[in-house]
């Protein structure tokens, strides 16, 4: 199972983005099945709309993008008992500077068992208990 990370994600399919061709190569693994089912969150899955809407100022291209997205991944939704777990998590942080989505997407993946994610945000890097697998 691998969690995909709106820096994962936005990289992909932006083709300007200094990551993308690093996207492309790790999306082709991970459409071959390589981690096993793919996951994000529906806070992950906001994300990826707001900043697709607000920097292509496109919603068909928006909606495409999202269409994708819907069908390659799980959608898991935060539900009160993770919002809680993210919430006492986003308040005890002291050497990382997750947001507050960063920080559902790794009370979700606790929940869960997930030990990938797909990301180009560094901070995951300093949680032992994850797999980095784009950074």
């Amino acid at each position: 199972m691998i969690l995909l990370d709106t820096s994962f994600v936005v990289a992909y399919y932006n083709t300007e983005d200094n990551n993308h061709n690093k996207a492309a190569v790790i999306m082709k693994g991970l459409i071959a099945g390589e981690y096993g089912d793919i996951f994000i969150t529906d806070y992950i899955f906001d994300e990826i709309a707001t900043i697709a809407f607000v920097r292509l100022k496109n919603l068909n291209k928006t909606i495409e993008i999202g269409e994708a997205v819907n069908n390659l991944a799980k959608i898991d939704y935060i539900g009160k008992d993770i919002f809680e777990d993210t919430w006492n998590l986003f308040k005890g942080q002291k050497a990382t500077r997750f947001s507050f989505t960063d920080c559902s997407t790794l009370s979700m993946m606790k929940k869960r068992g997930i030990k990938n994610i797909a990301t180009f945000d560094e901070d995951f890097e300093k949680i032992r208990e994850i797999e980095v697998v784009a950074g």
